[in-house]
């Protein structure tokens, strides 16, 4: 059987007061420039059969012709997306086009459609007009289409008419190797000594943003599972292969989730980006500790990112989850000016999460991370069952090593504890294909419980560093300690005797 068509492109979200600027890339400037005006409707049944089926279909006005294209979403990926797409000309009755089903007979359309047991109707769910300029690319060996996108997206909400902007960037790729959408993309970020244009890496196409309008929902976070993270990685993979599928995926969970963060305030997107993030780290530390393979400059802006999200996620903590309780000890009043200066620093942490996500930097964090994943791996790589036993029991003697005496421990060396104990749930998720399930599972579930004790003892040391920053009240600063201070004893008691539990169990890796 024929593949089916696809569609490969990289997305790229355009700060609407940079269009001149990336009109004027020099990217740009030795190819034809066209532009025309492209309307779609897009359709799928009142209880959104396709979307559950990750489905899209529409039917487009481009001047005087129209196209119906049914799109099925691949695999979660990066920037760069693949699509099953099947284009056909729609029909055309009294000047508008139509849906004609019958010419999408090669698609997977029909077969889902069947299998209902009632007759599908499918009607419009949202529209988007945009104004498109695009220019046609050769770049080593490949056709790349580059198009410029201006306009909106609008749907018909439950309390009225709701629109959305579009100001996005998209190269397609027509002919040739994924890679070369790439290398545009950073040439399009290299200017020079000029500012480049803002353009941000994201992933949900024209049809996903659609539906959560016409929906009023908020996208919600890509969560960074473990599962996830090893689904295409087997047994018989070799280190530098798995690296690769790991990196991937973390810039997907990362890209998915900072494109959602610009657009929406939920604390959730800080904290899988940040998960996703040390998922990535911990890999690297375990199959390329020397920088091999993956590049030291990579590896350091996966520091400076997961930095700056590491500040907004303490603050989301803070004023979230570790405060507020604190109300009914130290009294309502007492803590409200507390919360609110949290609440505040908050705030900050995400507006320099907002910068950061904006600028040409993280871009180039992104494209170069996607662009090393789809580099060949090399031949000499170890093999990921080979590497299990000794990686994972290096790091479990680090860890009881370091948690010796825990009690008597400062904030500092728990805080390496907790570190620590992290490292060793990531290295046992990744090697999660060479060991055997259930006392993997067991370990595992010991090892998480441990992790959440730890985390409370450290939200509350992350709470009184702070304080200062929060209140000048000597008064204040010390009813906080105090109240932390009784809860510690018994915090110590706990995790104390899950680090018992967790040496008696049998180790997977043994």
């Amino acid at each position: 059987m024929p593949a089916p068509p696809n569609e490969i492109e990289l997305k790229l979200q355009l700060a609407p007061a940079h269009v001149d600027r990336f009109r004027r890339s020099a990217a740009l400037s030795k190819s034809v420039c066209t532009e025309v005006d492209i309307d779609n409707v897009y359709f799928d049944t009142r209880d959104r059969l396709l979307q559950r089926h990750r489905m899209t279909l529409r039917v487009r006005q481009i001047g005087r012709r129209w196209l119906q294209t049914l799109k099925v979403e691949g695999k979660a990926g990066g920037a760069v997306s693949r699509r099953g797409e099947w284009e056909t000309p729609a029909q055309v009755l009294r000047g508008e086009g139509r849906l004609n089903l019958a010419r999408l007979a090669g698609s997977p359309l029909p077969d889902l459609l069947a299998q209902q047991s009632v007759k599908v109707v499918l009607q419009p769910v949202f529209h988007t007009r945009v104004r498109r300029a695009q220019w046609l690319m050769e770049r080593a060996g490949a056709t790349i289409e580059v198009a410029l996108d201006i306009g909106e997206i609008s749907a018909e909400g439950e309390r009225g008419a709701v629109r959305e902007a579009i100001c996005e960037v998209e190269l397609e790729l027509k002919r040739g190797e994924p890679a070369a959408l790439i290398d545009l993309a950073l040439e399009l970020l290299e200017v020079g000594g000029k500012q480049p244009p803002a353009l941000t890496p994201v992933v949900r196409s024209k049809a996903e943003r659609g539906y959560q309008l016409e929906a009023q929902r908020p996208a919600t976070a890509v969560k960074a599972s473990a599962k996830a993270f090893v689904e295409n990685v087997t047994r018989k993979a070799t280190t530098a292969s798995a690296l690769r599928t790991v990196v991937a995926h973390g810039l997907a969970v990362v890209t998915a989730n900072i494109e959602r963060l610009l657009r929406y305030d939920d604390p959730e997107y800080v904290h899988q980006s940040r998960v996703a993030l040390r998922r990535v780290r911990s890999a690297i530390r375990l199959f390329d500790r020397e920088h091999r393979d993956v590049p030291r400059s990579l590896s350091d802006e996966l520091q400076w990112l997961a930095r700056a999200l590491g500040e907004a996620r303490d603050w989301d903590v803070i004023a979230e989850e570790t405060l507020p309780p604190l109300a009914e000890a130290i009294g309502v009043e007492t803590a409200k000016p507390l919360v609110s200066k949290a609440d505040h620093r908050r705030r900050q942490a995400r507006a320099r999460i907002h910068k950061a996500a904006r600028s040409a930097r993280y871009a180039a964090l992104v494209l170069n991370g996607e662009r090393w994943c789809m580099s060949p791996a090399p031949a000499d790589a170890e093999m990921l069952a080979d590497t299990a036993a000794p990686a994972l029991r290096s790091a479990s003697k680090k860890l009881f090593k370091a948690a010796r005496f825990f009690a008597a421990l400062t904030p500092t060396r728990r805080h390496q504890v907790r570190i620590l104990a992290k490292r060793l749930r990531y290295a046992l998720d990744l090697f999660a294909v060479a060991l055997p399930k259930q006392a993997a599972a067991r370990y595992v579930d010991a090892l998480s419980e441990l992790q959440d004790a730890l985390g409370q003892l450290n939200d509350a040391s992350v709470a009184i560093a702070v304080l200062p920053q929060l209140t000048k009240s000597l008064r204040i600063r010390e009813s906080v300690q105090q109240r932390f201070a009784l809860l510690e004893p018994d915090r110590v008691l706990d995790i104390e005797s899950r680090l018992l539990k967790l040496s008696k169990l049998e180790a997977p890796w043994a």
